[in-house]
């Protein structure tokens, strides 16, 4: 598997790196999963219409550990791309590096290596990471 991440600070086109990093992989006949790394949780919009998803970090806010399902978190997106998005915390309060930590935590718990990903994109906002 080849896991790859974008990195950098804000603004230089990371997101529409991944997302088009990805859909060449996936273009390749590979089965791909992009996770975004950004407290702004905008990584995966595009390969999801202009649609926002449901962050790692809300989910586990709002839903108690044994309601938790994966499906909730990862969606597919165009040409079938997994995409999941970290998310962060508020503003001024918490870390984001450490809410970064927790979404892969959380997804492992939740069986992400089950979705046979041939390889991973991260989007990676480098004053964070």
């Amino acid at each position: 598997m080849f896991q790859i991440a974008v990195y950098g600070k804000g603004g230089i086109g990371k997101s529409t790196i991944s997302a088009n990093l990805s859909v060449a992989l996936s273009d390749c006949g590979k089965r791909v999963m992009q996770i975004g790394c950004d407290p702004k949780h905008d990584s995966t919009r595009l390969l999801l219409g202009g649609r926002t998803q449901t962050t790692v970090l809300d989910y586990v806010r709002a839903v108690p550990a044994g309601k938790r399902r994966l499906e909730d978190v990862v969606v597919e997106g165009s040409r079938g791309i997994l995409c999941t998005e970290a998310g962060g915390p508020e503003p001024g309060i918490g870390c984001a590096g450490r809410g970064i930590l927790t979404t892969f935590d959380v997804l492992g718990k939740l069986g992400m290596d089950t979705l046979d990903a041939d390889d991973r994109t991260y989007d990676d906002l480098g004053d964070v990471v």
